[in-house]
């Protein structure tokens, strides 16, 4: 599934609204994300809400915050997508880290099968999708 701005309207995605908020937001939006994985082993939530906590401090950091955090589950094969919509312009790219930071997308790209960005007239969406062992779909 290529995650676009417009797939997240189709069934599967859930979507939590962030406009406006401050990056002390982070903390509600891992509770939110915690509550929809709670059939995922220990592991592979961790990893998805790692990767949730990446792209959305990204859209703090880089993009005056984000709109929304949108999630999507799929079983068999398991597979959780976790998408950042925000306004900013500027395309996601992986850096050398430093004293100031990039260490996200590099955290990304290493928990992640793939990631990606799609750009929209109101600005873009940064996904990742985490490759994970869901008990309900044995």
């Amino acid at each position: 599934m290529l995650v676009t701005w417009s797939t997240y309207g189709q069934d599967g995605w859930q979507v939590l609204e962030l406009a406006g908020t401050t990056p002390s937001a982070l903390t509600a939006a891992r509770r939110w994300i915690e509550g929809r994985l709670t059939t995922l082993s220990e592991n592979d939530r961790l990893d998805t809400v790692m990767v949730a906590e990446e792209l959305l401090e990204n859209a703090y950091r880089h993009a005056d915050g984000p709109d929304q955090l949108r999630i999507h589950h799929a079983h068999d094969p398991c597979k959780v997508t976790v998408a950042v919509a925000d306004v900013g312009a500027g395309e996601p790219r992986i850096r050398v880290p430093d004293h100031s930071g990039g260490r996200g997308l590099l955290v990304v790209d290493q928990v992640c099968a793939e990631w990606g960005a799609s750009a929209h007239d109101d600005g873009k969406l940064v996904w990742g999708r985490v490759d994970c062992d869901d008990p309900d779909s044995s």
